[in-house]
């Protein structure tokens, strides 16, 4: 990709070169999908919650209008 250049870039820590460009980029792709799959499973519990006690609340209001 970036075969130009053997050191990126001097940072705080030492040399940036390609591989540990790629590494650091690898790395906040997961933690990129990580962050998709938790809020997937956060949306996924709402969506069931709001199922399960909008039958609940129906079920209520059925009742009260028997009584």
């Amino acid at each position: 990709m970036l075969r130009f250049a053997k050191n990126l870039f001097q940072s705080a820590l030492g040399m940036v070169n390609e591989e540990t460009l790629m590494q650091a980029l690898k790395l906040m792709l997961y933690g990129m999908v990580g962050i998709f799959i938790v809020m997937v499973l956060i949306y996924a519990v709402i969506v069931v919650l709001n199922r399960v006690t909008a039958r609940e609340a129906k079920k209520e209001k059925e009742e009260a209008k028997k009584n």
